[in-house]
């Protein structure tokens, strides 16, 4: 006899079909999220983000580059990089131009430089491209902004341990809310960047082109030449971080040497050296001055007092030689600080030094430069170098990086270029990050390389006209030393006696 299945099995049925329906979003969700991972890179054109007046008369077209957040590990996350490409108003057939921008991290390249890119000629003839990194500028994700935020806001109370303990605090705060989103920490530094770059190359149809990078990204143009060594047409590279050069670790020597040019440069000029005969003396003085008794600031625009100490004198001293106008300003300003009008001087300093600054992608330059450089070797190289400089310049014993990452890169990230690609290394005689001599521990390792140094300027300058005519010159005949004469017209500092 025929007995009816129970009920509950029927139940289960229904409830199997359910759950079988409810799977078909999800799956397709899945296989949309897998279908969108295997179309990277991929370009996505998209309205320009930064605009002006200067925008009316160049032909540009604006996008996203996406790209996978890890090459080395799975992950369902992509990078969307912000790109501003300047199509040539006369194409002449020269390759196209890429400028990498500092850092790591900070405003990025478009804002940066589309306005002088529209006005220079370089977009007559040949196309350019400007992106910001990931971790940089427009480019998403950004990284903890609440970071640069605290950051910003202790900055004047660097040395302090109120700002040691704002910025721990900032600091594993920013590492929890990149784990909570589940991004790879891991996946921000150099290596991810130039690969980035080589898919940002190609997804734009480039054989080959030319590169033209300042300060760290000089470090990522670099690493550009061991991974896509044969698409690289020329290289400039101005103020560069050395791949194969402990430049943070060095950092202390190089900016008591830029110090010590200063006061050489003050000597040899007559009124410099008759109304500061000595100067040298007299920043060592107000330093030690400083550091036991610091001045307060007021400053306009904020509510608390800057403390002037010795080692915001050293930060705002290098601050200013980024620009010569300030630069000239340093002779009088320490010898006002020591027997002069102090308060006034002060002023100076805190004004170029201390007040709030908007840098954003702090946390992006923390992960690259640690996963970059730090390790035994770089701790063994500031022990060495801290022995060896005057007090004033002499670099903390850091270990935040520990906290930032859980590892580093090996010492094979950290050896020197070793490329025939022709590349023009311009560096400044004021340089207190990327002296010369790292250039030419640079150029040493290049089979075609050619180093000029700029009289007149210090880290990652403004280009000259001088100096934009010389790597004019270069891209034009990348194989020969660029006529470089300019430079005898160039002027020396010249330094202020008197408010």
């Amino acid at each position: 006899m025929y007995a009816p299945r129970p009920l509950v099995r029927r139940s289960c049925v229904r409830r199997g079909i359910a759950r079988t329906a409810a799977l078909v979003p999800l799956l397709a969700a899945v296989a949309s999220s897998a279908a969108a991972q295997s179309a990277l890179p991929r370009f996505e054109r998209a309205d320009c983000l930064v605009n002006g007046d200067w925008a009316s008369d160049v032909r540009r077209e604006c996008g996203w580059l996406v790209v996978p957040e890890s090459r080395d590990r799975p992950s369902p996350n992509v990078v969307r990089l912000a790109v501003e490409v300047f199509r040539a108003r006369e194409p002449s057939g020269a390759p196209a131009l890429v400028l990498l921008h500092g850092g790591p991290g900070g405003p990025g390249g478009i804002r940066l430089y589309s306005a002088g890119i529209a006005r220079s000629s370089f977009p007559r003839s040949r196309d350019v491209v400007v992106y910001d990194q990931r971790g940089a500028g427009l480019s998403e994700p950004r990284l903890c902004p609440a970071y640069d935020r605290t950051a910003d806001s202790v900055y004047a109370l660097r040395e302090s341990a109120e700002t040691i303990a704002a910025l721990r605090e900032s600091r594993r705060a920013c590492i929890a809310e990149l784990d909570a989103k589940g991004i790879d920490r891991l996946a921000y530094n150099t290596s991810a960047s130039a690969a980035d770059l080589v898919d940002l190359r190609r997804t734009l149809g480039y054989a080959s082109w030319d590169v033209r990078a300042s300060s760290y990204g000089a470090r990522l143009a670099q690493e550009l030449m061991l991974r896509d060594g044969p698409a690289l047409h020329a290289v400039v590279l101005a103020s560069p971080v050395g791949r194969g050069v402990p430049v943070g670790a060095e950092q202390p020597m190089s900016t008591q040497r830029a110090f010590e040019r200063v006061f050489a440069a003050c000597a040899a000029q007559a009124a410099c050296h008759e109304a500061f005969p000595d100067l040298e003396a007299d920043f060592y003085s107000a330093y030690d001055a400083l550091s036991a008794s610091a001045v307060g600031v007021a400053v306009p625009g904020r509510t608390d007092t800057v403390r002037l100490d010795g080692a915001h004198l050293v930060a705002g001293l290098r601050e200013m030689t980024q620009d010569r106008a300030r630069m000239e300003r340093i002779p009088l300003v320490v010898h006002e600080l020591r027997s002069g009008d102090r308060l006034r001087a002060a002023r100076e300093i805190v004004g170029n030094a201390s007040a709030p600054r908007t840098l954003a992608g702090r946390a992006m330059r923390e992960l690259v430069t640690c996963y970059d450089a730090y390790g035994p070797a770089f701790l063994a190289a500031l022990d060495s170098i801290n022995s060896l400089v005057r007090p004033p310049f002499r670099r903390v014993r850091e270990r935040e990086c520990e906290e930032w990452l859980p590892r580093f890169a090996g010492p094979s990230a950290r050896v020197p270029v070793r490329s025939d690609v022709p590349t023009l290394i311009m560096t400044g005689y004021f340089d207190d990050r990327t002296p010369t001599t790292q250039a030419r521990r640079i150029a040493a390792t290049l089979g075609r390389a050619f180093v000029v140094e700029l009289p007149d300027e210090a880290h990652d300058a403004r280009p000259s006209p001088c100096d934009a005519a010389i790597v004019n010159r270069f891209l034009q005949e990348p194989t020969r030393m660029p006529d470089s004469s300019c430079i005898a017209t160039i002027p020396a500092v010249a330094f202020a006696t008197t408010w």
